[in-house]
């Protein structure tokens, strides 16, 4: 796996941790492991899936629907539905 550079992963890590602990009132701490240890995640390390190419809101929106749903391509973004 090609993996996407920490300059890109930092910004998306901080920008995501951010809004989970916003909107589902969670400690850094735990919307950090949470958001860390997500298939979300795993996919955004990824360079060859370019997940860079989505915003801040369309990551945070796939990682809401792995956590509703348990896979994050249920996510309106990955489904042409946004």
């Amino acid at each position: 796996m090609n993996r996407i550079s920490n300059i890109s992963l930092d910004h998306y890590n901080k920008k995501i941790i951010q809004q989970i602990m916003d909107k589902y009132n969670m400690q850094q701490m735990d919307a950090a492991r949470s958001f860390l240890t997500s298939e979300t995640h795993r996919m955004l390390e990824d360079a060859d899936l370019a997940m860079w190419e989505f915003s801040e809101n369309a990551i945070f929106d796939m990682w809401e629907s792995e956590k509703i749903t348990g896979d994050p391509r249920n996510s309106a973004y990955l489904r042409s539905e946004a």
